[in-house]
This record gives C-alpha cells, sequence and structure tokens, in this order.
C-alpha cells in the first residue's frame, strides 16, 4: 500500500455494517490495502466506520464501497469528514446524573454492611469461648470492660525452700448485701455478679454447691452476693433489683436460685411469676419491681465494685483476694485454704 500523501489524494470515511469483532477489521483492512490505488485504510468496528485514503484516479470510491459490500458488510458514505487520519479517536462516555432511587438504594447498601460489621463485632462478643468470661461494658459504669478468660492461673503453692509470695488483698465491703453462711466465719468469698451472665450460672451450678456444701454449712465460708448487672443484659438489671425485692421480704436466696435455674427466661412477667411460685406477696413485690425503688441499691453495688476494680462478671474477692471468673472449685479451695490455715 502506497503511504506517501499526494494532493490529488483524497480522504473519506464510510460507515460500514455488520463488523462485530477485531476480525472484521483485519478482513477489511488487508483487502482494501490490496487494491491499486488505497493509500492508507483504518477500520474502527466499534465506531462501525474505516477511513479511507485513495488516490480517485487509480481507483473510484464506488469499487471501494462495493469491495466492502462483497465481503458481506454494509458500507454508506459520511457526507463530513470530521476526523483526522493523524489523530487517534477520543471516545466520550456520558454518565447520566443519578438518580435520587439510586442514590436512596447506595444509602440503603452501605447502612447495611456497617450494620453487618456492628453485628459480627457484637457477635464475636456474645460467643461463648471455652473457658471464658463475658464481660460487657455497662451503661452505669464510664470506664470500659473487656473481655477476660477466666482460666485465669490461680495462686500457686510455693515450692519447698522458695519463699512464699502472698498474693495482694483489696478491702472489699459486704455492704448490707445478703450472707449465706455464718457471720462469724472466718473467710468471707464476696461475688460480684448478674442473673443473665452464662458464667455466673456456671458457677452457680457447679462450684457453688461444692464450697455450700466443704466450707459454708461448716461454718468456715460466708458468701456474699452483691449485683453487677452488665449493660449489654437488658434483662440484667430488672432480675437484680427484683433480687432486692425479694430480699425485702426475707426470701433472697430462693429467688437468687429460682433466677439462676430459670436464666432464659428473665422478662419481667418472669420476675413476678417466680416471686409468686415463691409465696412472696405479689402487691408488695410488683410495687417494688414496677417502681423501681432498688435500682439505687443495685446501682451501689456496681459502683462499688467498680472502684475495686471489678471489670465484668463473676468476680470474686476471697478474704480480699480476687479471682476472676468461672474458676473450678479447687481454685477456691486453695486459697479458701490458705486463708484459714493463716487462723491457725
Amino acid at each position: 500500500m502506497e503511504n506517501n500523501f499526494k494532493k490529488e489524494d483524497q480522504q473519506k470515511q464510510i460507515s460500514i455494517k455488520g463488523m462485530h469483532c477485531k476480525s472484521c477489521v483485519d478482513l477489511i483492512e488487508n483487502k482494501l490495502k490490496t487494491l491499486k490505488g488505497i493509500k492508507e485504510v483504518k477500520v474502527n468496528f466499534i465506531q462501525e466506520r474505516a477511513f479511507i485514503r485513495f488516490n480517485p484516479a487509480k481507483i473510484s470510491l464506488d469499487i471501494i464501497v462495493g469491495k466492502i459490500k462483497e465481503m458481506g458488510y454494509k458500507p454508506s458514505l459520511e457526507d463530513k469528514m470530521n476526523e483526522s487520519p493523524q489523530k487517534e479517536k477520543i471516545i466520550r462516555i456520558r454518565l447520566e446524573k443519578p438518580s435520587f432511587l439510586t442514590v436512596l438504594i447506595g444509602i440503603i447498601l452501605i447502612l447495611t454492611f456497617i450494620n453487618i460489621g456492628y453485628t459480627f463485632s457484637l457477635r464475636n462478643k456474645l460467643s461463648v469461648l471455652a473457658g471464658g468470661t463475658i464481660l460487657e461494658s455497662g451503661s452505669q459504669s464510664p470506664g470500659v470492660l473487656k473481655e477476660v478468660e477466666s482460666n485465669q492461673p490461680s495462686q500457686q503453692k510455693s515450692l519447698p525452700n522458695e519463699p512464699s509470695q502472698q498474693p495482694s488483698k483489696i478491702e472489699v465491703s459486704v455492704d448490707d448485701d445478703p450472707v449465706r453462711g455464718s457471720e462469724n466465719a472466718p473467710v468471707t468469698i464476696i461475688e460480684f455478679s448478674e442473673y443473665q451472665c452464662p458464667f455466673c450460672e456456671r458457677f452457680f451450678r457447679q462450684t457453688l454447691p461444692q464450697i455450700e456444701e466443704n466450707y459454708i454449712k461448716t461454718g468456715k465460708v460466708k458468701y456474699v452476693f452483691r449485683d453487677f448487672p452488665l449493660g449489654f443484659h437488658q434483662n440484667a438489671q430488672k432480675a437484680a433489683e427484683a433480687s432486692e425485692c425479694a430480699d425485702e421480704q426475707g426470701k433472697f436466696w430462693e429467688y437468687h436460685d429460682k433466677l439462676f435455674e430459670n436464666q432464659n427466661a428473665l422478662e419481667v412477667s418472669s420476675l413476678k411469676q417466680y416471686a409468686n411460685d415463691l409465696g412472696l406477696n405479689e402487691v408488695e413485690f410488683n410495687n417494688c419491681l414496677d417502681s423501681g425503688e432498688m435500682a439505687s441499691e443495685v446501682e451501689k453495688d456496681f459502683t462499688d465494685g467498680s472502684q475495686y476494680g471489678v471489670s465484668g462478671t463473676p468476680a470474686f474477692f476471697i478474704n480480699g483476694i480476687e479471682l476472676v471468673g468461672a474458676q473450678p472449685y479447687n481454685a477456691f479451695e486453695q486459697i479458701i485454704e490458705q486463708e484459714l490455715n493463716k487462723e491457725k
């Protein structure tokens, strides 16, 4: 194909219908380039047009169009030659302004993803890990509570010839909270707990019965329960208030046990039903619970616990020695025995 540009050369654009891919471009260009008088051929199948420069003295435009028809395409001449063969064509895509519906759908999708992320994070916090303790931020405390595993190493016995490491103690008040066991017992266990916490329920079922049998009933330990309802557990606050209302009628421990035995049903209607089951005065109990008069008592326990460094449930202080989580019986036994030996 001749490439030199001469004054007598003509330039034309031909619209070509029926092109589907790059192979069509190659076919048309290769065929036309073989014709005498064709100087330059550029075909664009996307725009369905061909730029052709030729010498009209050697080949007519009709012949060129005819050749394209012979190849099975539908050529037609364009009236205006508005493109320079020396420049690349720029295809501009005009984006319409987004509609209100498009914007609304976009906002909904963004909010959905945010909600999924939050739900996933929340579910991780609620996951009951083997040997773990759920510690959630409470609405009553300005601090941030964190997750702590309950398989915290218990106090280790000193090896022979090793100096004994005495654990630090915290002076923890029993306040005016219910006591199980002898008031004169040499060892005091204070638990900060709540009724919706699964690990508190585990302690109640698995560990407390052994402590009660071996130490509380024998007069060696007195056990004190203080409220520490986690803000995340929606029924924990009212359950704590209900137990305080039961205490007003002298049946705290019966009600305490009833709540842990029915931990999956702690809505207000159930709380009232348990009071009725235990023979409490229905009118007095319901008025106490509905009025919220025990909220301040629960709040005081929570505030005290936070000041002692409690960051979740269950948390124990055995003669001031802190033990965190639903620990096995032997963890309590070791500290209790250590404290009892000091009394000898």
